[in-house]
C-alpha cells in the first residue's frame, strides 16, 4: 500500500486554505498534522473536548480536495448514532461547500466515478456507521461464507432475556447449593454469553477452565488449622465456581436455542463478524478495495472482538486505518472494553518498512481542550496525572492544554458536616446559578453527576423542598425514583415469592406502614412456615413451642415474608416467642395480601397494561398528581418514562410471546446493575431544569455547570467492585479474556484451600496478610482505582465554566467519619489549580460522633397524608421537650392546597358531580375522624379497602356502560404522546380515553411489525448508498426482515419510485413540540432538502419535504384528513426546531405497497392542532 501514500508536498490545498474557503477557524498545528498525515495506520490520542470530530471531518475534506480519496471510499465508525450523525453531517456539509465553491475536484471524478463520485451535481457521501451496524452489514453480506443461513434473524435485548428466562425455568440441574433468584441467574447467564462473544471464547472453554480450578481446589487440604471465617470463604469460592459452571451450561443451551430458532443476538453479531474477518481473507480484500481510508472513533471503548474484526479486515499491508481515542476516558471495562487495548493499536496495525520489516503505527496527539475553562481543565489534568505516570506500550499520554479563547472559570470545593447539609449546599448553588433573570434559552445548563444511584434520593428530596425543577436521566437512575421503585417492588413480589426484600419496601412504606412489632411477628410466621416445609411428611408437628433442629440463620435463609403474607394465621395465632399480630397490623396485612393476590392474577395482561393497573391500584397516579408546583403531566414524567421503558421492552419481544414479567424484571436488574451504564441516547442538556444522572452515563455530554457530590473516600472512589470471582456475577474468568495481559489474575497455586480461596476474594488471617503476595482482590482493587480515576476525569471534563465538588464528614448514619476523596484532596494540595473554597467543616467542629446515628425524630400524628408529617429533631439534652426541638425543612409548596384547588376546578367544570363529590368527601372526612379517634398506632395504612376481583370487574363493566358525557374528563393525558396517538385521539377520543383509563392487552400487530421491518430496510438502503447508516441493529434487531412479512413487493415498488435515488438530509430525526400544554413526539421517516446555502445545514430558505413511509392501505376522505394530522405535527415541530417558515415545509405519505403518494397541501397549523386537542380531551355534554 506504499503507492497509496500521498506525498504531502504535492497537495494542492493546505488545511488552512480549505478552512478559509469553508469559512471556519483554522486548525491548530496538532490538528493540521493529523489532517495531512500519510495514508497509513495511525493512532490519534485525543483528550476530552479536543475537537476530534472536527479534525476527522477536516481530514476527509483534505483528502477529497487533494484527490487522494473519493468521499465514498472513506469509512467512519463510531459507537452511537448521535456521534455518527454529527460526523456524517460535518463531512457531507463540507463536501457540499467544496462543490459550491467551484473547487477543482477533477482528479477524483474519474470516468468510472462520474455517477457515484464527485460530479457537478454534488459529491458522493462518506459512509459513517456505528460499530454494531457495520458488523451487521458484514454478516448480512458474507455470513454464508462461514455457514450462517441467510435468513438468520436478529433478536434484541428483550428477546434475549425472554429466551434465557425460559431456559432457566426449564433447567433441571442441581441448584440447591446456591440460593439464587431466577432473575439473577438469567442476568448472569446473559452476561457470560456476552463476555464469551466479546472475547471470542467458546462456552466449553469456560467449562473446562472452571472445572480445572474446582478440581484443583477440591484436591487441596483445607488448612493445617481451621480458623473462624475461613470455612465461609472456601465455601463461597466453590459455590462461585459451581454456579459459573451452571451458567456456562446455560450459555450452551442459549446458543442452541438461538440456532434452533434461526436467530442471533448482538454478541453473536460481533462474533460472527470477527470470524468472517479472520477466516475469509477474500472479505478483507473486498472491504479494503471499497474503503481506502478507515476512521475508528472512540477506540478505547472497543471490545476484543471488535479489535479482531477490524484487524482482520484492515490490519494488513499498512492499510490506512486511523484510530481515535482517549485512554483516560475508558470507563466501560464492565462491558468488555479495555483501556489497554488502545495502546495495542500501533502493534496490531503495523506500518510496512523497508525490505518487508514492519514497525508500529505512529502516534499523534490532540491536546487543546476547546470545552473547558482554565480552572476546570487544570482540575481535570490534576486528577488524571497518575494515569500518565508511566508510558504504556511506548505511548505517553499528554495532558490537555487550554484553548486560546478559554475563560478563567471556577472550581469550587465544599466539605459539609453531613450529607443532608451537602445536598442542601449543592442544590442552593445550582439554584443560585440558574439566572432566572435571563430567558430560559439563555440560562446555563446544569447537571449533578453522582457516582452511584444511591445518592439520587436525598438530592431529589432537597430539590423538591427547594422548588428546583429536575430531570432524572437514564433507566438505572429512573429505578431509584420513589414512585417507580414502588411499582417495581410490587412487580417483583407478584413475580417471585423469594423477593422478600421488595416486600419490605411495601410493608414499611408510607402506604401500609406496618409497625416494627408486627414485622417481627411476620418474620416469625415465615420462619414457622419454612420449618413446616422442611419437616418430613411423616414427622409429627410438635407445634411452635417444640424444639426445632434448626438455627435462626437457617430459618432466615429459607423463610419467605411473601409466603407468610399469603398464609396469614387466624387472629389468635401466637408465635413460639409468644408474639402475635396487633389487630390493626393484621387487618392491614390482610388487605395487602388480597391486593397482591389480585395483581398476581393479572400477570397475563400486556406488560404496559399490568404496570398501569399496578400504578392505579397503588394510587401512584393520584399521589404524583398532587405534587405542588407541577402540572399533572410534569409530575407524571417519571412514571411515563418507566412505561416507555416497558413499552420498548415489549416492542422488542418476540411476536406472540405475551408478557414475560420475569424477563422484564431481569432486564431491569441488569439496567440497575449497569448504573455504570452506557451513555444515554438522545439526551440534550436543558436550560430549564437540573439534570441528575450517574457519572458513567454523562460521557459524551456537557453542561455549563456541573456538580459532583459525594467526593469522599469509599464512595468516589468506591471501595466495592465486582471481579470475576464474585459469587453471583456472570463474568468470564479473566484469564480467558482477550485483554488478560492488562488485567490482574487469580493465582491458584497454593498449598491449602484457605489460602487458595483467600487469594481469590482477598480474605486473610489477621496479622498474616503481610506474609502473602498481593491477592487477586488487592490487585483488582488497584485496577479498580484506576478506573475510578478515569471516571472522575470524565465527570470533571463535562463542565464548561463552573465545577462544584463536595463531600461531607458524616455520611448517612455511619459511625465512622469520612475523609475527602483522594481526587478532591489532590486538587486541594495542588499548586496548579486555583480552588475556590466554599463552606468547609472542620472535623473537630463536626464532632466525634455522627449526630444522625443516634438522632431521635418525632412527628405529630395523625398527619395529612398529602403533605406528610412535620418532623422534629429532638434535642439530645431534652429528648422529650418539644419546645427545644428543631423542625426539618418541608416542601416549598404544600400539596394539600394544590389538590384542593384542583378539586375545586374540577367541580366548577363538572356540576353533575358536585353533589356526589361533596357527599363522598363528607363521608370520607367522617371516616377519617372516627379512625383518628379509635386508632392510636402511627402505622395506619388508610381506609380504602381494595376491591375484590368481582367488584373490580363490575367497576370495569359499569365504567364502559356509562356514557362519556356523564363521566366527565376523568383521564389525564401522559406528559407526552406520540404523533400517532394524537391522531387516535382526534379520531376517537372516547376509545383512547378508555384505553388510557383501563389499559387492555392489544393483539400482536403483524402489520406493525411488517411496517417496522420495511422502515429498517429503507434506512439500510440509504445507508448502503453512501449516506449515513442510521440503521443500528440495537434498534432494529428485533424486527428483522423475514420472508413471512412479504417485503419484496414493497422493496421493488420503492426502488422503482423517485425516492430511491434521492439522498435524504436526515433519516428518522426525532422531533417534539408542545401543543396546548401536551408534548407531542415522533420520528420523521425521512427529510429531503432542495436549494438553500450548503453552508447552512438547516437553511430556512431551502425547501424541505417531510416523508412518511406507509405499508398499509391508501386512505381517502375523512380517514386521510385525520391521518394527515401526523404530518401536521411533524411539520410544526420541524419548523420550530430549525426556525423554518411553515410555508417552506411540505409533507407527504408514500404508500409503498401501492406505489402511491399523498401530498397534503392544507395541513393544520398550531391553532388548529390546539383546537383539535381541546375538543379531544374535553368531555362532551348533551
Amino acid at each position: 500500500m506504499a503507492s497509496m501514500s500521498p506525498d504531502v508536498r504535492t497537495a494542492r490545498y493546505s488545511p488552512e486554505e480549505l478552512s478559509r474557503l469553508l469559512g471556519q477557524h483554522e486548525p491548530t498545528a496538532e490538528q493540521a498534522a493529523v489532517i495531512t498525515s500519510p495514508l497509513e495506520p495511525r493512532l490519534v490520542v485525543a483528550g476530552a473536548g479536543s475537537g476530534k470530530t472536527a479534525t476527522m471531518s477536516d481530514r476527509v475534506v483534505w483528502l477529497v480536495a487533494n484527490g487522494f480519496s473519493a468521499p465514498d471510499q472513506v469509512l467512519g465508525v463510531t459507537f452511537t448514532r448521535k456521534a455518527a450523525g454529527e460526523l456524517a453531517q460535518r463531512i457531507n456539509r463540507k463536501l457540499d461547500l467544496l462543490v459550491e465553491s467551484g473547487l477543482d475536484l477533477s482528479p477524483v471524478a474519474s470516468e468510472a466515478e462520474t455517477e457515484d463520485g464527485l460530479t457537478t451535481e454534488g459529491p458522493a457521501r462518506a459512509s459513517v456507521s456505528t460499530y454494531h451496524s457495520y458488523a451487521n452489514t458484514l454478516v448480512r453480506d458474507h455470513g454464508m461464507r462461514i455457514g450462517l443461513e441467510p435468513d438468520t434473524g436478529m433478536i434484541g435485548e428483550a428477546q434475549s432475556y425472554q429466551l434465557v428466562s425460559r431456559i432457566v425455568r426449564a433447567y433441571e440441574g442441581d441448584l440447591g447449593f446456591a440460593n439464587i433468584p431466577a432473575s439473577t441467574l438469567v442476568r448472569g447467564t446473559i452476561k457470560l454469553a456476552a463476555d464469551c462473544a466479546e472475547h471470542l471464547v467458546e462456552p466449553d472453554e469456560v467449562e473446562r477452565c472452571l472445572a480445572e480450578k474446582q478440581v484443583f481446589g477440591e484436591n487441596l487440604p483445607f488448612s493445617e488449622k481451621a480458623v473462624e471465617g475461613s470455612n465461609a470463604t472456601v465455601t463461597s469460592v466453590f459455590t462461585m465456581l459451581r454456579l459459573r459452571r451452571v451458567m456456562s451450561e446455560l450459555v450452551v443451551a442459549y446458543r442452541q436455542a438461538k440456532h434452533d430458532a434461526g436467530v442471533m443476538d448482538f454478541g453473536d453479531l460481533v462474533r460472527y463478524a470477527a470470524r468472517i474477518a479472520q477466516e475469509v481473507p477474500a472479505v478483507g480484500e473486498i472491504e479494503r478495495s471499497r474503503y481506502r481510508v478507515v476512521l475508528l472513533d472512540e477506540f478505547q471503548d472497543t471490545s476484543h472482538a471488535q479489535l479482531e474484526l477490524f484487524r482482520g479486515l484492515f490490519g494488513v499491508d499498512g492499510h490506512p486505518v486511523t484510530a481515535v481515542g482517549d485512554p483516560n476516558q475508558s470507563i466501560y471495562g464492565f462491558r468488555g472494553a479495555s483501556a489497554g487495548q488502545l495502546f495495542s493499536f500501533p502493534h496490531s496495525f503495523s506500518v510496512p518498512g523497508p525490505e518487508g520489516a514492519a514497525g508500529p503505527a505512529p502516534v499523534s496527539y490532540l491536546t487543546t481542550a476547546w470545552r473547558n475553562s482554565l480552572t476546570v481543565l487544570a482540575a481535570a489534568n490534576t486528577v488524571a496525572d497518575p494515569l500518565r505516570s508511566e508510558p504504556v506500550g511506548g505511548i505517553q499520554v499528554k495532558p490537555l492544554e487550554p484553548s486560546p479563547v478559554a475563560v478563567e472559570g471556577e472550581v469550587r470545593a465544599s466539605w459539609l458536616p453531613d450529607s443532608e447539609q451537602e445536598a442542601a449546599a449543592v442544590v442552593a448553588a445550582l439554584k443560585e446559578a440558574a439566572r432566572q433573570d435571563l430567558p430560559v434559552a439563555k440560562r446555563p445548563t446544569r447537571a449533578i453527576l453522582c457516582r452511584t444511584r444511591s445518592q439520587f434520593e436525598p438530592l431529589m428530596e432537597t430539590m423538591d423542598a427547594a422548588g428546583v425543577p429536575y430531570e432524572v436521566l437514564g433507566l438505572s437512575g429512573l429505578l431509584s425514583v420513589p414512585e417507580v421503585a414502588d411499582l417495581i417492588a410490587v412487580l417483583q413480589v407478584i413475580s417471585d415469592p423469594s423477593r422478600s426484600d421488595h416486600l419490605m419496601r411495601l410493608l414499611a412504606g408510607a402506604r401500609w406502614r406496618i409497625g416494627a412489632a408486627d414485622l417481627v411477628v411476620l418474620q416469625e410466621r415465615a420462619a414457622m412456615l419454612a420449618r413446616t416445609r422442611r419437616r418430613s411428611p411423616g414427622e409429627p408437628d410438635g407445634g411452635e413451642t417444640a424444639e426445632q433442629d434448626t438455627s435462626p440463620e437457617e430459618d432466615a435463609e429459607t423463610s419467605s415474608l411473601i409466603e407468610a403474607l399469603d398464609w396469614l394465621p387466624d387472629p389468635h395465632w401466637t408465635s413460639r416467642s409468644g408474639r402475635s399480630f396487633s389487630a390493626q397490623g393484621r387487618e392491614r396485612l390482610e388487605r395487602l395480601s388480597r391486593e397482591l393476590r389480585y395483581l398476581a392474577g393479572q400477570t397475563g395482561l400486556d406488560l404496559t397494561a399490568l404496570i398501569r393497573l399496578v400504578e392505579s391500584t397503588l394510587g401512584l397516579d393520584i399521589e404524583v398528581a398532587a405534587r405542588p408546583g407541577q402540572s399533572g403531566v410534569t409530575a407524571r414524567r417519571h412514571l411515563d418514562a418507566f412505561l416507555d421503558a416497558a413499552r420498548d421492552f415489549t416492542n422488542g419481544a418476540a411476536e406472540g410471546s405475551g408478557s414475560d414479567l420475569t424477563a422484564f424484571l431481569a432486564w431491569l436488574e441488569a439496567a440497575e446493575e449497569r448504573e455504570k451504564g452506557l451513555g444515554i441516547a438522545g439526551v440534550e442538556p436543558r436550560h430549564d431544569a437540573v439534570q441528575l444522572l450517574t457519572a458513567h452515563a454523562s460521557k459524551g455530554l456537557e453542561w455549563d455547570i456541573v456538580a459532583v457530590p459525594g467526593l469522599v473516600d469509599g464512595q468516589f472512589p468506591g471501595k466495592t467492585f465486582d471481579t470475576w470471582t464474585s459469587e453471583r456475577s456472570g463474568h468470564l474468568p479473566w484469564d480467558l479474556r482477550g485483554d488478560r495481559h492488562s488485567l490482574p489474575q487469580w493465582n491458584t497455586d497454593w498449598e491449602n484451600q484457605r489460602d487458595w480461596a483467600g487469594h481469590a476474594v482477598g480474605w486473610f488471617l489477621k496479622g498474616q496478610k503481610e506474609n502473602y503476595p498481593d491477592s487477586y482482590k488487592d490487585s483488582a482493587a488497584v485496577h479498580h482505582l484506576q478506573e475510578e480515576r478515569r471516571l472522575a476525569y470524565v465527570a470533571f471534563t463535562r463542565a464548561r465554566t463552573l465545577l462544584l465538588l463536595s463531600g461531607s464528614h458524616w455520611r448517612g448514619v455511619t459511625k465512622t467519619p469520612s475523609t475527602p476523596s483522594p481526587f478532591l484532596q489532590e486538587l486541594l494540595d495542588s499548586s496548579r489549580v486555583h480552588i475556590t473554597i466554599g463552606p468547609w467543616a472542620d472535623p473537630s467542629e463536626a464532632g466525634e460522633e455522627n449526630p444522625f446515628a443516634e438522632r431521635r425524630l418525632s412527628a405529630w400524628w395523625p398527619f395529612d397524608p398529602l403533605d406528610g408529617p412535620e418532623v422534629l429533631v429532638m434535642d439530645p439534652a431534652a429528648p422529650d421537650d418539644l419546645d427545644r426541638a428543631t423542625a426539618l425543612p418541608r416542601r416549598a409548596r404544600p400539596r394539600r392546597a394544590a389538590l384542593e384547588t384542583a378539586a375545586r376546578w374540577v367541580r366548577d367544570a363538572d356540576p353533575l358531580r358536585v353533589e356526589a363529590d361533596q357527599t363522598e368527601a363528607d363521608q370520607t372526612e367522617s371516616g377519617r375522624t372516627e379512625a383518628d379517634q379509635t386508632e392510636a398506632e402511627p402505622t395506619e395504612a388508610g381506609d380504602d379497602e381494595p376491591a375484590s376481583d368481582l367488584a373490580r370487574q363490575v367497576e370495569w363493566v359499569l365504567e364502559r356502560s356509562t356514557p362519556v358525557n356523564h363521566r366527565g374528563n376523568l383521564v389525564e393525558l401522559p406528559s407526552h404522546v406520540s404523533a400517532s396517538t394524537f391522531v387516535e385521539m382526534a379520531n376517537d377520543p372516547e376509545a383512547l380515553a378508555r384505553q388510557l383509563r383501563r389499559p387492555m392487552p392489544r393483539p400482536p400487530a403483524h402489520a406493525a411489525r411488517r411496517g417496522t421491518a420495511f422502515h429498517a430496510w429503507v434506512e439500510d438502503h440509504f445507508g448502503s448508498t453512501g449516506m449515513l447508516d442510521f440503521d443500528d441493529p440495537e434498534d432494529s434487531a428485533d424486527h428483522w426482515v423475514e420472508d413471512a412479512l412479504d417485503l419484496e413487493p414493497m422493496k421493488q415498488s420503492f426502488l422503482a419510485s423517485r425516492w430511491a435515488d434521492r439522498v435524504p438530509a436526515y433519516i428518522e430525526p426525532p422531533v417534539e413540540t408542545t401543543v396546548g400544554g401536551v408534548t407531542l413526539r415522533g420520528r420523521i421517516d425521512a427529510v429531503f432538502r432542495e436549494g438553500g446555502s450548503p453552508r447552512e445545514p438547516n437553511d430556512p430558505q431551502a425547501r424541505w419535504e417531510l416523508v412518511d413511509w406507509k405499508t398499509g392501505a391508501v386512505p381517502s376522505g375523512r380517514d386521510l384528513e385525520v391521518k394527515s394530522l401526523q404530518l401536521a405535527v411533524y411539520r410544526l415541530a420541524w419548523s420550530r426546531l430549525h426556525s423554518i417558515p411553515l410555508e417552506n415545509i411540505s409533507a407527504c405519505f408514500v404508500y409503498v405497497a401501492h406505489g402511491t403518494e399523498r401530498a397534503l397541501h392544507n395541513l393544520a397549523g398550531e391553532a388548529e392542532l390546539e383546537a383539535i386537542l381541546a375538543r379531544a380531551v374535553m368531555p362532551q355534554r348533551d
